[in-house]
């Protein structure tokens, strides 16, 4: 139990630094994060797709016999709720989501927690699948850190608050980590799998609605190649650490 503490610990604290990442970088180079952001999502793509379909889904399949089913219903509520609430990692200009900084920042938090729950029910299965599902969310939270202070921002917020309502969404992670490690103690085979199934749903929408449209909007080589490195990465750590 000290080492999945200390794993889930340190990685859901790693997950939340990268989203301050990404506030910071926007918050320090606007124009240049702007630009470039696109690359931290096409290699997040690939790595969040990977450990979706490598990682959480056959664990998921093999421990519970209603895992697809889970799988369709996580996307069918990130559907609905997303499409409620108008959160969108798309850029000024482009949508009218932004000016929604209050819900976007709470849909972005509760998103956040989720992430957290993620790491913490992967290391509750196994040090691999936690660790594959630790830094498929490390890797996306930079490019939510760089959405959730563009919504701020453009909603009119101040550098203070902005800030504020920035590290309360990078500590929402960690948070959820640790929920998730003490609330769910030695769960059960069929109870592990349905929530290793919520967590594969939630990653392939966020892959298949947020982060490859993305790709699309800035249409470069680079991006297939940095999606292509990213499920490339999660097959070598697999790989190195004796399969799936």
């Amino acid at each position: 139990m000290g080492g999945q503490f200390i794993d889930t610990l340190v990685f859901g604290m790693l997950a939340g630094a990268a989203t301050l990442g990404g506030i910071y970088m926007l918050l320090a180079r606007r124009s240049w994060t702007r630009r470039n952001t696109v690359f931290f999502i096409s290699f997040s793509a690939g790595v969040v797709l990977s450990v979706a379909f490598v990682h959480l889904l056959p664990e998921a399949v093999e421990l519970t016999d209603n895992a697809m089913a889970v799988v369709l219903a996580t996307m069918l509520a990130f559907y609905m709720v997303e499409h409620m609430l108008a959160i969108h990692t798309c850029h000024e200009g482009e949508c009218e989501v932004h000016s929604m900084g209050l819900p976007a920042f709470l849909g972005i938090t509760f998103h956040s927690l989720l992430d957290g729950a993620v790491i913490g029910v992967g290391f509750e299965a196994d040090f691999t699948l936690g660790f594959a599902a630790a830094v498929a969310v490390l890797l996306h939270e930079i490019p939510e850190g760089v959405t959730i202070t563009s919504l701020l921002l453009h909603a009119g917020y101040d550098r203070t608050r902005t800030l504020v309502m920035g590290w309360t969404v990078a500590m929402a992670t960690p948070v959820g980590a640790l929920a998730a490690f003490f609330l769910i103690d030695d769960p059960s085979p069929s109870v592990l799998g349905t929530l290793l199934a919520v967590a594969a749903g939630s990653f392939i929408y966020i892959a298949a609605s947020d982060l490859l449209p993305e790709t699309h909007k800035n249409m470069r080589r680079s991006n297939i190649v940095l999606v292509l490195a990213g499920v490339f990465l999660v097959y070598l750590t697999t790989y190195l650490r004796g399969g799936a």
